[in-house]
């Protein structure tokens, strides 16, 4: 079980993405796959002006 924090952009991009959880790979692993998506985030509005954001998600997987 890991939180992957990162910062959405006001263009939409992915920057400072950081995971923190007991299994270091795990951890690297998501960290990687987020940096490497293409498609663009809905930047944040307050007041209708964009905005930079912060989102924290929690992610947990099972290994056998």
């Amino acid at each position: 079980r890991i939180v992957i924090t990162f910062i959405v952009e006001r263009d939409g991009s992915v920057v400072y993405v950081k995971a923190i959880g007991e299994n270091e790979s795990f951890n690297k692993e998501a960290e990687r796959t987020l940096k490497s998506i293409k498609t663009k985030y809905a930047p944040a509005k307050v007041n209708n002006l964009v905005v930079r954001h912060i989102l924290r998600m929690p992610l947990s997987m099972n290994f056998k």
